[in-house]
């Protein structure tokens, strides 16, 4: 008759977080409750919300004001989108793709739009970083042939994201607000019909 094998548990404590690694713990539980509550938010809740202690929140930023600031500057840290744009695959249909970077375009401004309503539009953005803006459009050089567009792969980006800003505005969107689908019809085929946009195209 065997006996029973004694099972031990050995529990091992959590390493303990950095003051950088515990400060992006806060800016992340803080963002979502910041879009949903603007500045009335607590610094109770933002703990809560964290996982500490108000003391802990405090010694960390030192006030609700600098949580505010140091979200807004995660907010708007273009890297995010930068890999998202990365990851589109160039192998892909070119309607495909552009449709993902319309896509991608559109939360992002619908992000940063709604999270400074929120916040009242009373922070200022944080300045530009030392990365040209012009990074984004290198990689839609990367993403795109010459030899698949009509245009210069840098217009299009333009366009895309003019068109992606636009949607995104309550004001513009109030009386309509356009589909991911719609918008990508516009940049594809434009508003003419395909016999009167070969006739145009034909004109001297």
């Amino acid at each position: 008759m065997s006996l029973p094998t004694e099972v031990v548990v050995v529990r091992t404590r959590a390493r303990p977080m950095s003051p950088e690694e515990r400060r992006s713990a806060i800016l992340d539980a803080a963002i979502p409750l910041l879009r949903e509550n603007g500045r009335e938010v607590s610094t109770k809740q933002l703990a809560e919300a964290a996982g500490v202690a108000e003391g802990t929140l405090f010694r960390a930023f030192g006030d609700k004001e600098a949580i505010i600031a140091a979200a807004v500057e995660r907010y708007f840290d273009p890297e995010p989108l930068r890999n998202a744009l990365r990851a589109v695959d160039p192998a892909e249909p070119t309607v495909d793709k552009i449709r993902q970077v319309l896509e991608l375009l559109g939360v992002r401004f619908a992000g940063v739009i709604g999270f400074m309503s929120a916040l009242r539009h009373q922070v200022e953005p944080p300045p530009r970083r030392e990365r040209p803006e012009s990074d984004w459009l290198d990689i839609l050089a990367s993403t795109f042939r010459r030899d698949e567009l009509g245009i210069p792969v840098e217009t299009l980006g333009f366009y895309l994201r003019l068109l992606a800003f636009g949607a995104a505005m309550p004001p513009i969107t109030s009386a309509h607000a356009f589909t991911l689908d719609e918008l990508l019809e516009l940049v594809t085929r434009g508003v003419l019909p395909p016999a009167a946009s070969d006739s145009e195209s034909g004109k001297d």
